[in-house]
């Protein structure tokens, strides 16, 4: 009511402006010769953006869903898309719960920056809940915002992982690992009747995997992860999970 209010006198002033150049000739003082205005050019139209792959990986807090059961069982497990303290700074992050639980299993952290995709680390939590390990993962773990579709990267970064239960609480031991990621572009996704355009979807080799095949994953704008499929050396799939329903979007 106040915008309403405030703006009553300047609407008033401009019907008066308006009446006024009407009787003066468009405020000539009624000179018949003044040239005519020039019309205005039109302003040219604005080509909608196109998807990037910084926008995949926008999380709003608040968001929940569900994600199927990667062995194949019937219990759904819960993520949540939050912000908090994560190695000292305020995080958006996306929390797994234990099945349908609300006991938390992992929480792991990242964000756009202005020169890529910064990977922050990760919470493992025991079954009851408590937060087990804390793996912070160094600044070289860093997807570059370039990456176009069909390109890969080699990142090499290093994590340190610190014991925060048990006998060996405190103790932190660093580990340097190597991954290929693969953006191999974007896919318009329709789960639990949701329409998600333009996924983006990753795929990640790790160098020392072993019999492990890649894994890939759908990151949605808004939500993080809502579709990851593993694979063997084989690439035979052993492990698949998709969202299966939203709980809340804000």
């Amino acid at each position: 009511m106040q915008t309403a209010r405030s703006h009553a006198p300047h609407t008033k002033h401009l019907f008066l402006t308006t009446v006024l150049c009407a009787v003066l000739a468009a405020c000539g003082g009624g000179d018949d010769d003044a040239s005519p205005a020039t019309p205005p050019v039109p302003d040219a139209p604005v080509a909608p953006a196109g998807p990037t792959l910084a926008a995949c990986f926008n999380m709003t807090p608040g968001t929940a869903y569900t994600m199927t059961d990667p062995d194949g069982g019937s219990t759904s497990g819960k993520v949540l898309v939050v912000n908090e303290s994560f190695d000292g700074a305020a995080r958006n992050g996306s929390v797994e719960f234990a099945g349908a639980t609300d006991i938390r299993s992992a929480a792991t952290y990242w964000s756009p920056e202005s020169n890529g995709i910064r990977f922050w680390g990760l919470v493992e939590y025991d079954e009851s809940g408590t937060a087990q390990t804390k793996t912070v993962h160094s600044a070289a773990f860093l997807l570059p915002l370039t990456l176009q579709a069909g390109q890969s990267t080699v990142l090499k970064y290093t994590d340190t992982v610190q014991q925060l239960t048990g006998p060996q609480a405190g103790q932190t031991d660093t580990e340097a690992l190597e991954e290929t990621w693969t953006f191999e572009g974007f896919e318009t996704l329709t789960l639990a009747g949701k329409t998600f355009a333009d996924t983006c979807r990753i795929k990640t080799q790790d160098a020392a995997a072993g019999e492990d095949g890649p894994s890939t994953l759908w990151f949605a704008k808004g939500f993080g992860v809502i579709r990851v499929r593993h694979t063997n050396s084989a690439g035979q799939v052993v492990e698949e999970s998709s969202l299966n329903a939203v709980t809340a979007q804000p």
